[in-house]
């Protein structure tokens, strides 16, 4: 068994780190000042967020588990996909409810944008149904366990080659789930069975930048289903893979001794869910558009969103929008 286990405290470091360079993405005039840097971002930064689960989620697929997670998991979908929708349908004054219905229940980040104008929303059905994957695999046997896990590692490679059209009418975003999946068995095994942090960190650190250098330019995202496939580079989705792995036990590195990002790590929905109509709103009242004025952005919508955060459970109203 590995020694690396993470306590609740690194946990939340990681996933500050995580949050923040989320944040930080969603600034476009921080983004689009140097080349490619929007895909390298989104090649692991979401991406680590969902392969969390397979750390810490040992729970077997049963009603109560189900309930658990849809409560804890839909309901902020559910509730912030509405004030999304109102907002949308009062400032672009359309609105067709058959069409919202149908991308909430999809949620597919193309569906969502369409009728809400937030592509964020998709990470709350994609963990949904990545949840579920993780608690069915847990249920299994260990015999049928090895065939999902080959079915699983064959969706992985044909993901890719099916076309975004059909990919955006998965239900609950699965086609990201399935494609990840594989990636979270990994990153498990090797967190409690190799004892990773016995290697320098600085070594691991080289070798995710490494593969980002060498990735650098290449287009992946898994809200607009963008990846690599096997059969026009090989070497492109192989190198995805290694970035989704390293990057994951990179992150918990750099992050795991900075006791500045445990607050955000431990309000990390709160900012997930709040941060998009922060800067939504910033960018009705001015045009941002140089470098230094998305650092400015950047700290106004990290200083906003704390307050209302701030205020959200100084009157207990995250015990409503954040059920446990």
């Amino acid at each position: 068994m590995s020694s690396n286990t993470l306590t609740f405290q690194e946990t939340d470091r990681f996933k500050g780190l995580l949050i923040l360079l989320i944040v930080f993405g969603h600034i476009s005039q921080l983004l689009e000042q140097v080349g490619s840097l929007h895909s390298t971002l989104y090649s692991f930064h979401v991406v680590s967020f969902l392969l969390l689960p397979f750390l810490f989620n040992n729970d077997t697929l049963n009603y109560k588990t189900i309930k658990k997670n849809l409560k804890r998991i839909y309901i902020p979908y559910t509730i912030f996909f509405l004030i999304a929708l109102l907002a949308y349908s009062i400032l672009e004054q359309q609105f067709n409810p058959i069409s919202a219905l149908s991308s909430w229940a999809i949620g597919s980040s193309a569906l969502l944008k369409i009728d809400t104008g937030f592509r964020i929303l998709w990470f709350f059905p994609a963990l949904m149904f990545t949840v579920l994957l993780i608690m069915l695999f847990n249920t299994l046997s260990k015999k049928i366990k090895i065939i999902f896990f080959s079915l699983m590692f064959l969706g992985h490679i044909l993901i890719p080659f099916i076309p975004k059209a059909y990919l955006f009418y998965f239900p609950l975003s699965s086609y990201i789930s399935i494609y990840l999946f594989v990636i979270g068995v990994v990153v498990q095994y090797i967190y409690k069975n190799v004892n990773y942090t016995k290697y320098p960190s600085w070594l691991v650190s080289s070798l995710f930048l490494l593969s980002l250098y060498l990735s650098y330019g290449s287009d992946f995202s898994l809200a607009s289903a963008i990846f690599p496939n096997i059969w026009d580079n090989p070497f492109n989705f192989i190198l995805q893979d290694i970035i989704m792995i390293l990057s994951f036990f990179t992150l918990i590195s750099w992050s795991k001794n900075i006791n500045f990002f445990t607050k955000f790590g431990k309000y990390s929905l709160a900012i997930f869910t709040i941060h998009p109509f922060i800067i939504q709103a910033l960018n009705l009242f001015y045009e941002w558009t140089t470098f230094t004025e998305g650092i400015v952005k950047f700290l106004l919508v990290l200083i906003i969103t704390s307050i209302i955060i701030k205020i959200v459970y100084h009157f207990n109203i995250n015990k409503i929008l954040y059920p446990k």
